[in-house]
């Protein structure tokens, strides 16, 4: 039995560590008007591999040390009123809910396909809700996980290219090749860093995760090993995040400082705040260097004033107007999981070249357009009562640390989730979703 705990534990933060990494097997490619579709592709990640052996272990340890309680009525209504219990049986129903949706989906192919990366992560974060990780040691591999993108990213940015190699994940790009993410002023054209992450903004908030993870770690440190692995860990992730050039992971981050500070202020622990002190005076210090030095390029993406920056926005107006249409179209039922891009192609314009089609920046207004208002209120419902119950009604009880940095990751995620979308519709983003709201789902079933 020792043996398998340790089997499941380590495999777990293995799959963590290179989770980052998007090696991948297109096993069905997809075409819309003779153009790649990418949201139709059908991929086999490695790090799925890696997840499936784990939760294999994981369903072979449950066997072993769940007994099976007999249950009636009252005790079904008593153990709901446990509210992380009311939640999780919730988020299953939510699952359901969305694999019926193959009943009516635009494409019952592509459903399947969505609905089984939904299962896997949700499957993930009842395995972390109900097995005894150390957050501790999550915290670690994710940062260390975090340091080695951060590196890439700025090498990256420096070279200004992103080097193609399929067994690692990566496509080639550079400044001047087209669909390549940039950022350009007046006079320049700077591409923004990727990591081993299809897109800068994913790798943004994969990286503010590992920020409020290493102030958790900061303040947990008690010998130089420690501190140095979090100086390591702060030099390199700030400046990777402000290559990214990612304006949402920008706020979602200083809005997680802010609340941070607040927190740390009123708790009496004054060893707590003289490490946030200095960690937040480096952040501090790296962020004006890079921005003096990059002040131009930086002046661009926060004005939003440039020909790039004002298409961008106009493209996310005209998202979200498309997702507006299909909701009109389809208000009850949705489009069905994984098929808001068909239905955009459906019901808004089928015309457009694959590469064209994009999911809405916005995943309360996606997850309405797939499933409807009963799957969108769920889903809404999910976390309303999670934030109910875990801030507003803890009573006297005052925040731990850990439970502070559990929260502002979900705070964070859910900031991040306004203006983007890659949290419900890629492997990496899902992963990431729900294993954070199943860290703070345990955290609220220990209270």
């Amino acid at each position: 039995m020792k043996k398998l705990n340790i089997i499941i534990e380590w495999g777990f933060y293995l799959f963590l560590f290179l989770l980052p990494w998007q090696t991948r097997l297109i096993w069905q490619d997809a075409f819309l008007n003779k153009y790649v579709w990418e949201y139709g592709r059908f991929s086999l990640y490695g790090t799925e591999l890696l997840l499936w052996a784990v939760l294999f272990f994981y369903l072979i340890w449950i066997f072993k040390n769940q007994k099976l309680k007999k249950l009636n009525w009252q005790n079904i209504t008593q153990r709901l009123k446990n509210p992380a219990i009311l939640i999780y049986w919730l988020i299953v129903g939510f699952v359901l809910f969305s694999g019926l949706t193959i009943l009516w989906s635009l494409n019952a192919q592509l459903t399947y396909y969505n609905w089984f990366r939904l299962a896997e992560a949700v499957a993930l974060m009842a395995m972390v809700l109900n097995f005894s990780f150390s957050f501790k040691r999550i915290a670690i591999v994710w940062s260390a996980s975090a340091v080695i993108q951060s590196v890439f990213a700025i090498w990256q940015f420096f070279v200004q290219c992103v080097p193609a190699n399929k067994w690692f994940g990566l496509a080639f790009h550079e400044s001047t090749l087209g669909g390549s993410i940039i950022l350009q002023t007046n006079v320049e054209r700077w591409l923004r860093a990727y990591g081993s992450l299809p897109h800068p903004n994913i790798l943004a908030g994969f990286l503010v995760i590992a920020v409020l993870f290493l102030l958790y770690l900061a303040m947990q440190a008690k010998n130089r090993g420690q501190r140095m692995f979090v100086i390591t860990g702060i030099i390199t992730t700030v400046p990777a995040i402000f290559f990214t050039f990612s304006r949402s992971a920008w706020v979602a981050l200083i809005c997680s400082l802010i609340i941070l500070a607040i927190w740390v202020y009123k708790k009496k622990e004054k060893f707590y705040k003289h490490m946030f002190l200095k960690t937040s005076f480096l952040i501090v210090l790296i962020l004006v260097i890079l921005g003096v030095s990059l002040f131009g390029p930086l002046s661009t993406r926060l004005r939003g004033e440039q020909d790039l920056e004002v298409a961008s926005i106009h493209l996310r107006v005209e998202f979200t107007k498309q997702a507006m249409e299909i909701i009109k179209n389809r208000p009850i039922a949705g489009v069905g999981i994984g098929n808001y891009t068909l239905g955009v192609y459906n019901f808004v314009n089928g015309s457009w070249p694959g590469y064209y089609y994009q999911a809405v920046h916005n995943i309360y207004l996606l997850v309405l357009a797939e499933l409807g208002i009963i799957g969108a209120l769920m889903f809404y419902l999910i976390l309303g009562l999670l934030f109910w119950f875990g801030v507003l009604k803890k009573g006297r009880r005052e925040f731990e640390l850990k439970e502070v940095i559990m929260l502002l990751a979900l705070i964070s995620i859910l900031i991040i989730s306004l203006f983007d979308h890659y949290f419900w519709t890629m492997y990496f983003g899902i992963i990431i979703f729900w294993l954070v709201l199943g860290l703070n789902l345990k955290r609220l079933r220990m209270e």
